[in-house]
């Protein structure tokens, strides 16, 4: 059985890339970015993973969060967050064609103030994804 641990490791290392990273100031974080960050950073989230039991393969869910600073308070920074989603969305594509075990698909996205920081907005993607067991 794959933990969302592992299927978040999987993620990261597809998002924590060099075109992505281009686009940041920041990091890309597993699970949480630091209290009071004010850099364009990424987290990726684990909702679920499915258990997988008598079964080959698993089904979950994932979060990958695009966070910038807004240009003027409560007004996001559409340029950059824009920047940020569009990175991540081209590696999980051009991943997704070539995976045949980690399939990916981009469920939906919406751009949300940062309710536990003022001053920031965030782009959120919400990932769907089955992995085999090999």
């Amino acid at each position: 059985m794959k933990t969302t641990f592992d299927v978040m490791d999987r993620l990261y290392k597809i998002v924590n890339v060099a075109a992505v990273k281009a686009t940041l100031d920041g990091k890309v974080y597993r699970n949480a970015r630091p209290i009071d960050s004010t850099t364009r950073d990424i987290v990726i989230l684990a909702l679920h993973v499915t258990s997988g039991v008598d079964i080959d393969v698993q089904q979950g869910i994932m979060i990958v969060n695009c966070f910038a600073p807004d240009i003027e308070p409560g007004i996001p920074d559409d340029a950059n967050l824009n920047a940020m989603t569009s990175a991540v969305v081209t590696v999980l594509e051009s991943y997704a064609a070539s995976s045949e075990y980690f399939q990916i698909e981009i469920n939906s996205q919406t751009v949300m103030d940062d309710i536990d920081q003022a001053g920031m907005s965030y782009s959120s993607l919400r990932v769907n994804f089955v992995i085999q067991f090999v």
